[in-house]
């Protein structure tokens, strides 16, 4: 009898290696389940945040405006909805701006920041709407403001703006809240040379973007997410100058800026070419940010430089509305503040639907009394 040798020793791998291998193939397939349930729930979450921001912030991508008189406009009767500074929805017109309705070859036109285009408030509520009330059927209004167009760069597409029409309007009003001029952003605007804000309105960012919370994402991270990992470079001047563009709240001191007479006579004087040029009349409306003391009162910000841009103003030709007065009278006498929302910061931000009522009387006053001067004619 023969006895065949059996080699234990494999027969012990063997079955090792399929255990190693059943059981990696457990763990993957733990994996992938996990995996798969972790997608599931992002997609869920996504969704579910999707339908909250459709009640709470809703903006279309912008698209690069072919006409050349703003960076960019809206998509065409869009919908927009606001719920994070204010409660308002409404929608943009066919030219992509915040009208009901196109006013075609109108008698006055609306130009400044997102403080004008008034996605905070109702569209009914908001200083071009209101005024084109108050007038009645005097001179039509249609409102041209739109968000990150500042004084300057108001100011650089005005030509563009004026030739659109035919004829030019008669009234052209420009909303600001800085009266802090330099050198550097006159020469900027005569030479058409400011920072221009791109469209990605196209390619994997523009379908992104058409995403609520994906839209949502991108704009945090574009408008400061990121300044916590990767804080502002450049010098302290250039910071300052940053500041007074966006006429905000930041206190700064005036030893820090020093005002530049060449600056307003360079812009002023540019103004009052267009002026000329075009056979409109052109008034500027400023609306300073308020402040809130502890004992009770309310502060404005008087500064050398609203002096100085008033002055110009007036040797230029250029109507002038400083809001101070109006809106200090309205916070004693009414008890209200012209900026913030009970949805955000009370004084701080755009401005709320007393701000544009305000705005929208002392814009009517001035009408009527270039009216009562002569400078306008029915």
């Amino acid at each position: 009898m023969s006895f065949q040798k059996v080699d234990f020793t494999k027969q012990v791998c063997y079955k090792k290696d399929n255990y190693i291998q059943a059981k990696t193939g457990v763990i993957k397939m733990h994996i992938l389940k996990w995996l798969l349930k972790a997608a599931a729930a992002g997609i869920a979450a996504i969704a579910i945040l999707c339908g909250l921001l459709c009640f709470y912030d809703i903006v279309p991508v912008h698209e690069e405006n072919k006409k050349g008189n703003t960076d960019y406009v809206w998509p065409a009767n869009s919908v927009w909805v606001k719920a994070t500074e204010g409660i308002a929805f409404g929608k943009f017109d066919a030219n992509g701006f915040n009208n009901i309705t196109i006013t075609d070859d109108p008698d006055i036109i609306v130009l400044g920041s997102s403080h004008m285009e008034a996605t905070n408030v109702m569209q009914s509520e908001n200083a071009a709407c209101l005024l084109s009330k108050k007038l009645e059927d005097r001179y039509s209004v249609y409102n041209m403001g739109i968000s990150d167009h500042n004084f300057f760069k108001v100011c650089q597409y005005l030509p563009v703006d004026l030739e659109l029409f035919d004829p030019v309007p008669k009234v052209v009003i420009i909303e600001t809240s800085t009266v802090r001029i330099t050198k550097k952003k006159a020469d900027k605007v005569i030479s058409s040379s400011l920072g221009h804000v791109p469209s990605h309105s196209s390619g994997i960012v523009g379908m992104l973007q058409k995403i609520p919370f994906f839209r949502a994402v991108y704009h945090q991270v574009k408008r400061g997410l990121l300044h916590l990992f990767m804080p502002e470079s450049g010098s302290s001047s250039e910071k300052t100058e940053k500041d007074a563009d966006a006429g905000g709240n930041e206190d700064v001191k005036e030893t820090k800026i020093k005002i530049n007479t060449a600056a307003y006579e360079e812009i002023f004087s540019y103004l009052m070419h267009m002026e000329e040029k075009y056979g409109t009349q052109i008034i500027i409306v400023f609306h300073p940010t308020e402040k809130l003391m502890e004992d009770g009162t309310i502060f404005f910000d008087r500064d050398e430089h609203l002096r100085v841009f008033s002055s110009y103003a007036i040797e230029y030709g250029i109507s002038f509305i400083d809001m101070s007065d109006r809106f200090e009278k309205m916070f004693y006498e009414e008890n209200h503040v012209a900026h913030g929302f009970c949805t955000g910061k009370i004084a701080a931000g755009h401005l709320n639907k007393y701000g544009h009522a305000a705005v929208a009387d002392e814009l009517y006053n001035e009408i009527c009394r270039l009216e009562e001067a002569g400078v306008l004619c029915r």
